[in-house]
C-alpha cells in the first residue's frame, strides 16, 4: 500500500484527580490504507531533540494500537470495552500499566480524518488516570522529514 504524507495534530487530554492537562503538537507523518485499518507513523521530539518514533494502527470502532520507539515507549492496545496490560519503558526504568478503553471513534480514510479514543491507565493498581487522545491527519505536502 501506499504512503500519503499527511499532517498530524495530536491533542492529548489527561485528568487526574478532577484536574485537567492538554497538551497539543502538530506533526508530519504519513498515513496508508491496509486491508482492515489504516497506519499512522510519525516521529516526535522530546525536550532534549531525541526522536521517538510513533506507529498507530487503527481498525474499525473498535481497536487501536501505539508503538512508540525510543528512550520512553512500549506498545499500547487500545480495545473498547476491554482491559489491556502493557509495560511502558521510561529512562528510569519500566512501568506495569493497565489500559481499559472506553471507547474509539475512527472516521480515518486515505486522504486523513480523524481518530479519536477514551481510556484510563492505572499503575501498579493506583486510581486511574483518564484519557482522551484526538489525532487529526490532513493531506499535505509535508516538508522532508
Amino acid at each position: 500500500m501506499e504512503k500519503q504524507d499527511v499532517l498530524i495534530e495530536i491533542c492529548n487530554q489527561q485528568t487526574i484527580d478532577g484536574e485537567s492537562e492538554k497538551i497539543e503538537m502538530r506533526v508530519y507523518g504519513t498515513i496508508c490504507a491496509l486491508d482492515d485499518g489504516f497506519l499512522v507513523e510519525y516521529t516526535e521530539y522530546d525536550e532534549d531533540a531525541r526522536p521517538c518514533r510513533t506507529t498507530v494502527r487503527a481498525v474499525g470502532d473498535s481497536m487501536v494500537s501505539v508503538v512508540r520507539e525510543g528512550d520512553c515507549g512500549g506498545e499500547m492496545l487500545f480495545e473498547t470495552g476491554k482491559r489491556n496490560a502493557t509495560v511502558y519503558n521510561t529512562p528510569y526504568g519500566a512501568l506495569t500499566m493497565g489500559v481499559y478503553t472506553k471507547y474509539v471513534e475512527n472516521t480515518l480514510c486515505a486522504n486523513g480524518g480523524r481518530l479519536h479514543f477514551c481510556y484510563t491507565t492505572d499503575f501498579h493498581a493506583q486510581a486511574g488516570i483518564e484519557n482522551r487522545m484526538t489525532l487529526t491527519v490532513s493531506a499535505q505536502e509535508s516538508e522532508k522529514k
